[in-house]
């Protein structure tokens, strides 16, 4: 008797535990590995019903007739849907963020998510996408080292890295204080005062280029009406390049303000005139240089003027790699 209450415990835990991890059941299937009747199985599967129902949990057990399976569905809320979850996935190919091993993983625990009859139809989708994902130049794996550095930002613990430039081949050391890992455009940042020579503006960052890692056992502070706000900083940053924080006035000359407003989210529309728009907008400075360049003619920057004048120049340069085939 306790050897046949032991057997049945093992074999609901164990079929639990694979409808939990997305598996089906078949019962046919599990009374032969089990060598038990059907029926049995039956009646453990009505159980872990009931379970699910008293538990209250985001699923319930159904049976796929198509696949002849008992299948988990997700019901709950808190569940991400099909459409949720293709559009993340879209977006985590296109981020290129990580090592095609570990999107790859990730990208398939999402699918594991929707239902079954659902899951072919977005591995179809993204089928070509997946198979041509092109690992970053660094291929490093990035993701204990993300945790352990937002792990010393909670904390507010000064930190140790040994950072290595592009084109350097020795790394230096610094000592910093962390205020946050972010993402953008193939990259992952960290923001950080520099320990000794705190300075008005944060530090960038990229954190495939720490080459190692050390979380000091020395905590620090920083006042609450000046905690370091990420949303904030993202408002005013392009390609991450950060400098001092300046307030710039421009003309657009292009087909589509909305672009402008959405790239620039500090960004409003001053007048409209003859179908162009006069903007301002709070931005660091380095990373902004770089965006308005690439707006070619559709952009004439009057202020400050410092900014202009560098245009100008930058412009002038550019000339010279044209002037001759």
């Amino acid at each position: 008797m306790v050897d046949s209450q032991q057997n049945k415990g093992y074999r609901v835990i164990s079929m639990f535990d694979r409808l939990m991890d997305g598996q089906g059941i078949n019962k046919k299937q599990e009374a032969f590995t089990h060598n038990v009747g059907e029926k049995t199985i039956q009646r453990d599967l009505n159980e872990i019903r009931d379970y699910i129902d008293k538990a209250k949990l985001d699923c319930h057990l159904e049976y796929v007739r198509v696949e002849k399976v008992y299948r988990l569905t997700n019901t709950g809320k808190s569940i991400l849907s099909k459409e949720q979850v293709l559009a993340i996935v879209k977006i985590l190919i296109e981020s290129r963020a990580l090592l095609k091993s570990e999107m790859s993983d990730i990208i398939d625990k999402l699918i594991a998510i929707v239902a079954a009859d659902k899951q072919e139809f977005i591995h179809n989708i993204i089928l070509n996408e997946k198979h041509l994902y092109v690992d970053l130049n660094h291929k490093k794996s990035l993701l204990h080292l993300i945790w352990g550095l937002s792990e010393a930002i909670q904390k507010k613990k000064i930190i140790k890295i040994d950072y290595l430039r592009e084109c350097e081949t020795i790394p230096r050391e610094k000592i910093l204080k962390p205020l946050a890992v972010i993402f953008s455009e193939y990259y992952f940042y960290l923001i950080a005062y520099d320990n000794k020579h705190e300075k008005d503006s944060p530090i960038v960052y990229r954190v495939d280029r720490i080459q190692h890692f050390l979380e000091l056992n020395q905590k620090f502070q920083i006042p609450y009406a000046e905690r370091f706000q990420e949303g904030e900083f993202r408002k005013r940053i392009q390609f991450m390049h950060a400098g001092e924080l300046m307030r710039i006035k421009f003309v657009f000359k292009g087909a589509s303000p909305q672009a402008v407003l959405d790239r620039l989210p500090t960004a409003k529309i001053v007048s409209k005139k003859d179908g162009q728009c006069l903007f301002e907008a709070e931005v660091f400075g380095r990373g902004i240089k770089m965006w308005l360049l690439s707006q070619g003619a559709n952009i004439e920057v009057l202020e400050p003027i410092e900014l202009r004048e560098e245009i100008i120049e930058t412009i002038q340069s550019m000339q010279q790699n044209y002037r001759y085939l």
